[in-house]
């Protein structure tokens, strides 16, 4: 089998445990909006650290799931330490700040490991791991997912700037879903243009 075919075949598979580990983030955002900054924090924090015990068990600790127990860490402090005005501000904008952390995570691992090439390397052999098609992919999926991280930052800054029920809706929610969505769609694209690259190996 060649390079090309193992990677491209094995790319969308890798996905779903990124998306499995984004949970964590999801449900911060979604309990921080309909209860207390407190309850969204604890249990994005339990879930977290149950998703990444895993891969730290198996010394093969990811980037994401490692982020979200350091994160959720430090949104339990925080909301158990501010006062009331400073935790009703960090509440408003809680959510711009978690896709904030999740886009510097992204655009971190580019420096070192792509965090998609971590989910990505449990789907494809070794012997490919180095291959320049292999890390072309992963690269441009990272980049992807830090670019639409960002864009939600903004969207999620908008909500809480405005801070009225329409606009949580549209910036909170219907923005950034769109984003994600637009993203998966783009997933297999990137993917499959390994099958127009040269075969490493036959």
């Amino acid at each position: 089998m060649s390079t090309t075919t193992t990677i491209t075949t094995a790319q969308p598979k890798h996905q779903n445990g990124m998306y499995i580990a984004l949970v964590p983030w999801v449900l911060f955002t979604v309990i921080a909006e309909h209860s207390t900054l407190k309850l969204a924090s604890i249990a994005a924090l339990v879930l977290g650290i149950g998703i990444a015990l895993p891969g730290i068990r198996a010394g093969r600790p990811k980037a994401i799931e490692i982020g979200a127990a350091v994160a959720f860490t430090g949104f339990t402090i925080a909301a158990f330490a501010v006062d009331a005005n400073s935790a009703h501000w960090l509440t408003r904008y809680a959510r711009a700040i978690a896709a904030a952390l999740l886009a510097l995570i992204a655009y971190g691992s580019l420096l070192f490991t792509p965090f998609t090439e971590q989910y990505a390397r449990e789907q494809v052999p070794q012997q490919f791991w180095g291959s320049a098609r292999f890390k072309s992919i992963n690269r441009q999926l990272t980049a992807l997912w830090a670019h639409v991280f960002s864009l939600m930052v903004i969207s999620h800054i908008i909500a809480g700037t405005i801070n009225r029920h329409g606009t949580n809706i549209v910036f909170n929610w219907v923005i950034p879903i769109l984003l994600v969505l637009g993203a998966m769609k783009k997933v297999p694209e990137i993917a499959h243009e390994g099958e127009h690259g040269t075969t490493v190996a036959g």
